[in-house]
């Protein structure tokens, strides 16, 4: 909920009473000289980033289940290792069925046809119905009964081709098997069908082209000569075949008409499958650190692109641009030329898989971490969906929306959010022209978007929300992020307090307890002061009582009596300091009114937080104080920065807060309580604060 960029663009996000994320970068930002991890988005960690609507959602009470798509049937299957469910997708079960296996420790494979989903199971492949699942046909080899697995390698509309001693085409109308074909050694990963030829590969580099209506042999083309490669097809153009050598790090182009070797281009992957997607005249093969675009003609490399890390997956391609992750990041790279586009950090230690490309949004899956939409033109962050609880696979994307499935067995089904201006805001104000000139036009969005968040919260009600905590019972929700609340609250005598309850998980306990010992420990006039603590259900505080945050009333707030409302805050800042205490995350949602006084909040909390977290954050500064300095910068100018059109407003409040952003803190001011004596002399001429402010 709240915002803290420092002059060095150190960003930390402090939720009500300071539990926040923590948000780092080193990179800095000048006129002449700009330099982002983020090409198009430098926001690090993503403070305030939108939440996708989730449509609905499904708890089914199982263990890491597999989720698939069909978009033909506007269908969600979920299937465990006993069974398969069907799922509408508005989130009705329409059925379930259960599955025969032999000691399987994964899911149930199936292949969604159309009006059709095939399941592989011990008695060989079941056909069950879309609708209702009933079984509308049932394979169990070329014998009648299933002597070794059967596996569905492609199904057309048509037909479903099966791996069982070789390949077999089935009827996808009656399970009625039409043909067979027995290589001389074993197949290797999935045919592939082009019009009317089906090329499936081998274990000891052979490549076949079968006719699909009959299995007869069109051209086989040896290559056990290069050291056996095992080959899967990996895509067809007009002219060529293209074939991916497991082991070899090998691509090979084969004549389409009669399978004679055109060409061969040699990778440093060794990866199973083959790591790229072909489309047109050109294969995308990812190839260790590097994006490599060859031409499917002749097998020459056309561009190459350094990704600065392994390349995770295969690219997507999508409007001449190609999609891919990399540990900690996404990029997109122009099909024409190799150019980056954008370059998009979720800042995390995480394998980043592009999993789709829908409605202008590329998905993608961070490794046990989010799901994060980003717009397909400019890289910037959509929407961030926090894993609820970690997933073995990776999400569905269909036109209609995201569908994701917890380990734990909760499926959710994510669009986009309709408005996201407080994330808007937040990346206006952190560009790399807002820093370079102070921040003060981008901090005045944020500052009012801040306050126009979540208007309707109350409106909506919210079940999950408790009505009392220990002996406190709950009134009015005062303001909330993803990581805190804070309410009105009255103890069991009466007494009117603010509670802010952490969210379950946001910081341990015995983390939490150490840090509002420290706050209630701090005996300065300004801070909301504590009376109570707990941690059961979850942690919570009950401080003095507050009325409103000051973001809340800025805009309603004379220039003079908000600049002279921050200056106090500041000033408690260095009262605190004083005495040895550094707050560590100063925000909108730390700032309080309270009987017309500013009391400020959520000492130590988020720097707690921060402490406990597996990935520890470098601070901007080595010196925690001027750290605190740099955030009560970004914050009097984001509060300020609304009074801009105010005929009163002095030049003098400009040139204070410019000072204060300076992009050497050497240039700033050498305390909060000589920032503190600036503002009020900026507004000096303005009149004299009224008493108490807000009233």
């Amino acid at each position: 909920m709240n915002w803290s960029p420092s002059r060095r663009e150190f960003l930390t996000v402090a939720g009500p009473g300071g539990v926040a994320p923590s948000v780092v970068t080193d990179r800095r930002a000048s006129l002449g000289n700009v330099s982002l991890g983020n090409a198009t988005d430098a926001v690090p960690d993503h403070p305030f980033a939108p939440t996708p609507e989730v449509e609905w959602s499904v708890d089914t009470e199982t263990e890491e289940p597999l989720l698939r798509g069909s978009a033909a049937d506007d269908a969600v299957y979920l299937t465990t290792e006993t069974g398969v469910r069907g799922f509408s997708t508005d989130g009705r079960e329409r059925w379930r069925r259960r599955i025969a296996r032999d000691g399987a420790d994964h899911p149930v494979e199936i292949h969604p046809g159309t009006g059709v989903v095939y399941a592989e199971g011990r008695a060989g492949i079941q056909a069950l119905d879309a609708e209702d699942g009933h079984t509308r046909w049932r394979y169990a080899g070329e014998s009648g009964v299933a002597e070794r697995y059967v596996d569905v390698s492609l199904v057309t509309p048509e037909t479903v081709f099966v791996h069982e001693d070789g390949i077999a085409a089935v009827a996808a109308s009656d399970g009625h098997e039409r043909w067979r074909f027995r290589p001389d050694d074993s197949l290797w990963f999935n045919p592939h069908l082009d019009g009317d030829t089906l090329y499936a590969g081998t274990t000891h580099g052979h490549l076949y082209a079968l006719s699909a209506t009959d299995g007869s042999v069109r051209w086989h083309a040896d290559r056990s000569a290069d050291g056996t490669p095992r080959f899967s097809v990996a895509g067809v153009t007009d002219d060529v075949v293209l074939a991916w050598g497991y082991e070899t790090g090998r691509l090979y182009g084969f004549d389409c008409d009669d399978g004679a070797l055109r060409w061969r281009f040699d990778a440093d992957a060794d990866e199973r499958g083959f790591p790229g997607v072909v489309l047109e005249d050109t294969a995308y093969l990812g190839d260790g650190r590097r994006l490599r675009a060859i031409s499917t003609a002749g097998g020459t490399e056309r561009w190459r692109y350094d990704a600065g890390g392994p390349v995770v997956g295969w690219p997507r391609i999508d409007d001449r641009t190609a999609y891919f992750g990399t540990r900690g990041g996404v990029h997109a790279v122009s099909t024409a030329d190799g150019t980056g586009r954008w370059r998009f950090s979720t800042d995390a230690d995480a394998r980043a898989s592009v999993v789709g490309v829908t409605d202008g949004t590329v998905v993608v899956d961070s490794e046990a971490e989010a799901v994060y939409g980003l717009d397909a033109k400019r890289g910037r962050l959509r929407w961030r969906f926090d894993h609820p609880g970690r997933s073995r696979w990776l999400p569905q994307v269909t036109d209609d929306g995201v569908y994701f499935v917890t380990g734990s067995g909760t499926i959710y089904a994510l669009s986009s959010p309709d408005s996201t201006p407080l994330y808007d805001a937040y990346r206006t104000a952190t560009s790399p022209v807002a820093l370079a000139v102070g921040g003060l036009v981008g901090a005045a969005v944020l500052a009012r978007a801040y306050r126009r968040r979540d208007p309707d919260y109350d409106a909506r009600g919210d079940s999950a929300t408790p009505t009392e905590i220990a002996d406190f019972e709950l009134g009015d929700r005062l303001a909330g992020s993803d990581s805190a609340e804070v309410f009105e609250a009255r103890n069991p005598a009466g007494d009117r307090v603010a509670l802010t309850r952490v969210t379950p998980d946001a910081i341990a306990d015995d983390a939490f307890e150490a840090a509002v010992e420290k706050w209630a420990d701090l005996d300065v006039r300004g801070v909301l002061a504590v009376r109570t603590w707990g941690t059961e259900p979850s942690p919570w505080v009950a401080t003095d009582p507050a009325d409103a945050s000051l973001a809340d009333r800025a805009e309603d707030l004379p220039t003079a009596d908000l600049a002279h409302a921050l200056a106090d805050a500041a000033e408690t800042v260095h009262r605190a300091h004083r005495a040895g205490v550094t707050h560590g995350a100063l925000g909108p949602g730390t700032l309080w009114l309270s009987d017309g006084e500013v009391r400020v909040s959520g000492w130590r909390l988020a720097a707690a937080r921060r402490a406990e977290s597996p990935v520890r954050p470098t601070e901007p500064n080595d010196d925690p104080e001027t750290a605190d300095g740099d955030r009560l910068a970004v914050l009097a100018a984001g509060l300020l920065g609304g009074s801009a059109t105010d005929p009163d407003r002095p030049d003098e409040l400009d040139a204070v807060l410019s000072r204060a952003l300076a992009a050497d803190s050497a240039d700033g001011y050498d305390s909060p309580l000589r920032f503190a004596d600036a503002l009020r002399w900026a507004v000096r001429e303005t009149g004299m604060p009224r008493k108490g402010v807000g009233e």
